[in-house]
């Protein structure tokens, strides 16, 4: 048996939490990281731009169990993801400075 394919990417809030280290979950520079990101802020940025995605609010991230922040999940895009998870964090940076 081969392994099964994920067509969907999961972004939890965690990978843009500028109070988290790289161990805890964060996956964007610090640079680019925002205060208490929320599913919210991702569903916005995301439909923003036109890009269908769908809110777990009752999902969690898998090493912060004990916190019920959510989840979104987005189809693949045509870049990695990492470079993705950058951009976003730019643009949702831009938008909650404006």
């Amino acid at each position: 048996m081969s392994p099964r394919k994920r067509k969907t990417w999961i972004i939890y809030p965690e990978y843009f939490d500028k109070e988290l280290t790289r161990s805890e979950g964060r996956r964007v520079p610090v640079s680019l990281a925002i205060k208490s990101p929320t599913v919210d802020d991702i569903n916005r940025t995301l439909s923003y731009y036109n890009i269908p995605n769908r809110v777990e609010t009752h999902k969690h991230y898998p090493s912060t169990w004990y916190e019920r922040r959510g989840r979104v999940l987005l189809t693949k895009q045509n870049i990695t993801k990492q470079s993705f998870l950058k951009k976003l964090s730019e643009k949702m940076k831009e938008r909650r400075s404006s």
